[in-house]
């Protein structure tokens, strides 16, 4: 595992999945029955929403924890042990409020945002493609607060992880036209206990 620190609050870590971590969450995310239009931006016409999996996170909103509910998943509680490896990266308390993946295709850009905007909170993005060729694009891109600049972007990478502060605004860009695959994404939201 190679950790790289990127602006004190962005970290992407190569090979932090197992391999059989990732050929499991392939064959799931391959087999999935993907939902279209999330987030739900009818109220914006310009956006096109992504594919998107629920895994876990049903009290998200009121700040539940979803480690239950996760390992209460049978085809998805193996990620319980991302979960925990993780958590061995750090010492402060943190709740996993919850787990879904996404799935982009070509134009599939999302908006900048943030998903955490008054309390603090980390995001952790895996990558899940086994292949991806740097022509596809696809990265996570970071901006500065006023969202005016480009502070960082990461192409994704077979079993590679991104820990970001919630709280920084980025987008996911949608693959380039030649991909013939879905950009596929899991993403565990959190927040930092006081």
């Amino acid at each position: 595992m190679k950790i790289e620190m990127i602006d004190e609050s962005i970290y992407v870590i190569d090979d932090f999945l197992t391999e059989a971590e990732e050929r499991e969450i392939n064959v799931l995310l391959k087999g999935s029955v993907w939902r279209y239009n999330w987030p739900n931006y009818e109220a914006l016409p310009f956006i096109r929403p992504c594919w998107h999996v629920f895994i876990a996170g049903k009290g998200r909103p009121l700040g539940q924890s979803s480690l239950e509910e996760l390992n209460e998943n049978k085809s998805w509680q193996f990620l319980s042990g991302v979960w925990a490896r993780f958590l061995e990266l750090h010492s402060f308390k943190i709740t996993l409020l919850g787990v879904y993946a996404n799935g982009q295709t070509f134009g599939q850009d999302t908006i900048i945002h943030r998903e955490n905007k008054v309390h603090p909170g980390l995001t952790i993005i895996v990558f899940c493609n086994e292949y991806w060729p740097t022509s596809w694009g696809g990265e996570l891109v970071f901006y500065d607060d006023s969202k005016e600049n480009i502070i960082k972007a990461v192409l994704p990478k077979s079993r590679r992880v991104v820990v970001f502060d919630g709280r920084i605004p980025h987008a996911a860009r949608s693959p380039s036209v030649k991909c013939d695959q879905v950009r596929m994404t899991l993403a565990f939201k959190t927040i930092i206990e006081a």
